[in-house]
């Protein structure tokens, strides 16, 4: 009896959420996340790459420009880091939001997942944005 009790009330509580969902919503939502993700028009420059004091983090200093004519609602800058032997130890990343034609963005990418003593540099890899 307790469980034929404890199906009804999940079973509700099912019924309730499907009922309350606008499914409609749900589908814009999916279309406006998958935007054309392009290689926007910006050119991006490294001025400085460094660890901080502690060995944790391994960081990328440098400006990107927007020379396009486009504005962008979201840019990010994506550089690859190696070992001294020239082997793949993961990415440094930075972000961010409405980098309008003309403006420049001082980024400042910071490595993730690898140990910041056993970078020996990082590589530009790209700007990705829309």
């Amino acid at each position: 009896m307790k469980k034929k009790f404890l199906f009804l009330i999940v079973l509700c509580f099912i019924i309730i959420f499907v009922s309350g969902c606008d499914f409609e919503d749900i589908d814009q939502s999916l279309k406006e996340s998958t935007k054309d993700v392009t290689r926007p028009k910006v050119n991006c420059s490294i001025d400085n790459q460094y660890k901080d004091d502690y060995g944790f983090y391994y960081y990328i200093e440098g400006v990107c420009e927007n020379n396009g004519s486009k504005d962008y609602d979201y840019l990010q800058v994506e550089f690859i880091c190696y070992d001294s032997e020239g082997n793949n130890l993961g990415t440094a990343i930075d972000n961010t939001n409405n980098l309008l034609s003309g403006q420049k963005w001082k980024y400042k990418a910071m490595s993730l997942g690898a140990d910041a003593n056993a970078i020996d540099h990082c590589d530009y890899h790209e700007v990705t944005g829309w």
